[in-house]
């Protein structure tokens, strides 16, 4: 994207992502299927697994008063909306900050490099996470452990490299920091997708919805949070990383209390 916004307009690189999601949209409908069964380059082994596997069926009305009585589901909600929030200075925020906060130079690559680096580790810390917690539930003998302690140590530490990162001159250094704040928070994420799946069981895409429009809510509010703490306080930008923080440290209180595994059918609403 860099390099495309240095020899072209902005508009002329909109069309042209346009026009990549118009080619991605036009290869999915040729290869995607509801029952895979019907497509046409499935094998005979693949057949052979999927008549035997149990094929999920459509739910009825969704017991949504269930949903809202549910603390479970509010715990849920209320964490993935602390984790958004947060999050969403990368994606918002973050290129101002690196310009006028630490003075880089947008016109150089190390600018791309450095506003690209917290998204690239947040990917890694999912992927990480997605890898370990299988060795640690051996150790801790219980998914709701290992959800709970990937979950809990990603929201604080992404809340303490936050404020570390306010304290480092170096804005290399600085910036480096956030991103290791984006890779833990993301080690968060696969417990969170995979709580959606264990507790909405029949209802797993509803909640799966639910819970994402809450962080979305987050994401929402977050740049708009910002930019009247900047607005306020002659461009305190230590402190629009401050509110961040604490929001991050907030979610790991969701997660102490918040059961990722039973189903809401199991639940005592």
């Amino acid at each position: 994207m860099f390099l495309i916004f240095q020899v072209m307009s902005w508009r002329t690189a909109f069309g042209i992502f346009g026009i990549l999601g118009v080619v991605w949209a036009v290869f999915f409908f040729r290869w995607f299927r509801d029952n895979p069964s019907d497509n046409p380059k499935v094998n005979a082994g693949e057949l052979r697994l999927l008549k035997s596997a149990v094929h999920g069926s459509a739910h009825g009305n969704i017991p949504w008063g269930k949903f809202v009585r549910s603390r479970q589901v509010w715990l849920l909600c209320a964490q993935y909306f602390c984790l958004s929030y947060s999050w969403y200075f990368y994606i918002t925020w973050l290129p101002t900050y690196l310009k006028e906060a630490r003075h880089f130079d947008p016109a150089t690559s190390g600018f791309a490099i450095l506003a690209g680096l917290p998204l690239f580790l947040g990917g890694i810390g999912s992927i990480f996470s997605g890898f370990i917690a299988k060795p640690l539930t051996r150790l801790t003998g219980s998914v709701t452990r290992t959800r709970r302690i990937l979950a809990i140590t990603g929201f604080l530490s992404a809340s303490m490299l936050l404020i570390f990162s306010t304290t480092l001159q170096n804005p290399v250094a600085a910036i480096i920091a956030m991103a290791f704040a984006s890779f833990s928070n993301d080690l968060s994420m696969p417990g969170s997708w995979g709580a959606c799946m264990d507790v909405g069981g029949h209802y797993a895409g509803t909640l799966s919805g639910t819970m994402n429009m809450m962080g979305n809510a987050g994401g929402a509010l977050a740049p708009v949070v910002a930019g009247y703490i900047l607005k306020n306080t002659h461009e305190n930008w230590n402190l629009v990383i401050y509110v961040a923080a604490a929001v991050y440290f907030m979610g790991a209180f969701f997660w102490l209390a918040l059961d990722p595994v039973t189903p809401l059918e199991k639940q005592a609403i």
